[in-house]
């Protein structure tokens, strides 16, 4: 079975090409949650075909993912009685109800995006096919590496004390040469690319995104899954 993914299409009009994609994710966004609360079968499993067969390595266990629908249904509920209450003293009552009903809106839109992003995030998984290793966040990012332009593959160590990226410095890396597709969980792998790689690719809501040397994913087992790469490359020889 082929995954029919495709290097993307360049475009003279980045803009909107990114505003087409942030469309088609709002959908994904609304669709997901919709199916979810109705037990109906959900996009992301649909999504998660595409990608491909191979050796699947989730992402459903980060600190994020875990905490993150009922911190923010908890804020919102309380955010929102506040907020409503500061409207209802301190705005005209001619204006009101539309400041009323954008909040209401405003914190439907927080609750859905929590609840899609982690139901997505369960079921897409970073899948190593015979030829390339693909890296999906949800429905948002989407990064396709050739085996052949794969360098390198380290774990990384996250201290419980310092700040969130330390972890490029103790790399000896400089952020402008690392792409971090995790939005949310700390990175656990470090993937680096051969020089002159030009076929791995790389897209955030639809758009093409420049790719730099190093890419930093988050996974669940990185030990698992940086040892599955290391077999499966074509040059054994890896650090």
């Amino acid at each position: 079975m082929t995954d029919g993914l495709s290097p993307p299409a360049s475009s003279r009009l980045a803009g909107a090409a990114w505003l087409l994609g942030a469309a088609r994710a709002q959908r994904w966004m609304w669709s997901e949650t919709w199916c979810a609360w109705t037990r109906r079968p959900l996009p992301s499993v649909r999504y998660a075909r595409r990608l491909g067969e191979g050796q699947r390595f989730a992402l459903q266990r980060g600190s994020w993912m875990s905490v993150l629908v009922p911190m923010v249904v908890f804020s919102q509920f309380v955010d929102v009685l506040i907020a409503q209450g500061v409207i209802h003293v301190s705005v005209a009552p001619a204006h009101r109800a539309a400041w009323h009903g954008l909040l209401a809106f405003a914190s439907l839109w927080m609750v859905v995006w929590a609840v899609s992003l982690r139901s997505a995030t369960r079921r897409v998984e970073h899948v190593l096919g015979p030829h390339a290793l693909t890296l999906a966040i949800a429905f948002r990012q989407l990064c396709r590496l050739p085996l052949a332009d794969i360098a390198e593959v380290r774990r990384i160590e996250h201290k419980t004390s310092g700040s969130g990226k330390d972890w490029i410095e103790r790399c000896g890396l400089r952020p402008r040469d690392v792409t971090v597709l995790s939005p949310l969980d700390p990175p656990t792998l470090l993937i680096a690319l051969k020089d002159g790689a030009t076929s791995a690719w790389w897209t955030r809501n639809g758009a093409p995104r420049p790719l730099r040397r190093w890419i930093a994913v988050y996974v669940d087992q990185p030990d698992a899954m940086r040892a599955a790469i290391v077999e499966a490359l074509p040059v054994a020889a890896v650090p």
